[in-house]
């Protein structure tokens, strides 16, 4: 519902849409065009009998000035109807903080009948607002409809028309379809459905296999899946959601297998990062990053991953940040790699944009290397590091083949 009150206010200022002649309704909700198209009042006409509705002249008794807006929304039936958002001109020039609205309203064409309705999903159902009924709008409307040469068979004939353009069966107003990936890479760090492009689609990112001193290898894969929802009117689900996966094979293993993942329930936007093995070979360190689409800002932590028991270890980073830094602060965060003792490094830097972060503001006024100690759980901080500190890399990542003249 609120997806749809945002797009009903953004084209509440466009330019009223050609009318088209109106139809039988097909099967499908659809118009079919009529060859003998019925007389229709004109927008001044339908102004008037907005101009005598009992929220208007109640209003304006109050010394109110009140004014409309004429909305030509595309997925509404402009065909037959002009659809008004009435509002209070004097509140809205006095900045009340309450709302400024009066109502929505639509005026057939063809009739001259005027229904009040609401924004919701219920018009693409089939709710079409009742009539408002008055002796003084009774008596106009009575006019128009002699001027037009609008009958009483020709009223009982339009007065049913659909405020919507279509009507949605409820079972089938949530369905989907999702997008076969597009899209490949080796990058697995935050994908998403909409990088580099203006409409969603479907992503696949898969890392590279790193290899460690013990024998094991590994590889991520991020899947962004894109949605194509088949009614944009009343569709109310994601429009695209990420599973991160990694697998793994031990030594001697000929085939890998799943050993850890992260569904749209942890968080519709995720991602998982490969970074390093251990010193050892033991534990594979990986950069996790979360966030929710149509959202702004996201969080990255980390996850450390035992191939010996399948155990993850996932310390609550904020936390400690917040030990150290203080509270109500944030961050931006990258896991860098080990220490030879096999501690875990972060880098803790400013926050570039607090705007896109809630209003956050910095931890850190410069770029700090943490390294989180591995013996207590890396639940404390073992030390800060030099700036000039360089990870080592501990994995191997697969010999480049030379080419063959």
């Amino acid at each position: 519902m609120a997806r749809f009150v945002r797009f009903l206010i953004l084209v509440s200022f466009c330019t009223l849409l050609t009318n088209l002649a109106f139809g039988d309704e097909l099967a499908d909700g659809t118009v079919n065009r009529d060859e003998n198209p019925s007389p229709t009042i004109t927008i001044s006409e339908a102004e008037d009998l907005i101009n005598l509705l009992p929220a208007t002249k109640e209003l304006r008794g109050k010394g109110m000035d009140v004014k409309w807006d004429v909305q030509a929304v595309p997925t509404m039936n402009n065909t037959d109807y002009y659809f008004f958002w009435i509002y209070n001109a004097t509140a809205q020039k006095e900045r009340d903080i309450g709302s400024i609205s009066v109502g929505n309203y639509a005026v057939n064409k063809h009739t001259a009948d005027v229904r009040v309705w609401h924004v919701s999903d219920e018009v693409f159902h089939g709710d079409d607002g009742a009539l408002v009924n008055t002796n003084e709008l009774e008596r106009l409307q009575e006019e128009l409809r002699k001027k037009h040469g609008i009958s009483f068979t020709l009223v009982q004939q339009y007065r049913t028309g659909h405020l919507a353009n279509k009507i949605i069966p409820r079972d089938i107003a949530q369905s989907a379809v999702r997008l076969p990936i597009t899209a490949r890479s080796t990058n697995t760090a935050e994908i998403s459905c909409w990088k580099g492009s203006d409409h969603p689609i479907s992503r696949l990112g898969r890392s590279p296999v790193i290899s460690s001193s013990a024998g094991y290898r590994a590889y991520a894969e991020v899947k962004a899946t894109a949605f194509s929802p088949k009614y944009q009117e009343t569709y109310a689900g994601p429009l695209c959601e990420n599973t991160s996966r990694l697998f793994l094979a031990g030594p001697g293993d000929a085939e890998f297998k799943l050993a850890y993942s992260q569904s749209p329930d942890f968080s519709d936007g995720n991602s998982l990062k490969l970074v390093d093995w251990s010193p050892d070979g033991t534990h594979l360190l990986l950069e996790r990053t979360s966030w929710k689409y149509e959202s702004e800002g996201n969080y990255t932590d980390l996850v450390l991953f035992d191939p010996n028991f399948g155990g993850v270890t996932a310390p609550d980073l904020s936390k400690i940040l917040e030990g150290r830094f203080g509270k109500d602060c944030g961050s931006e965060n990258s896991v860098i790699g080990f220490t030879p003792e096999g501690n875990v490094v972060i880098l803790v830097s400013p926050l570039e944009d607090t705007y896109y972060n809630e209003g956050a503001t910095s931890c850190v006024m410069q770029e700090t290397l943490l390294a989180l100690d591995a013996k207590h759980a890396l639940q404390d901080i073992a030390q800060v590091l030099p700036g000039d500190f360089k990870a080592r890399r501990y994995g191997q990542l697969p010999k480049r083949q030379a080419s063959r003249k």
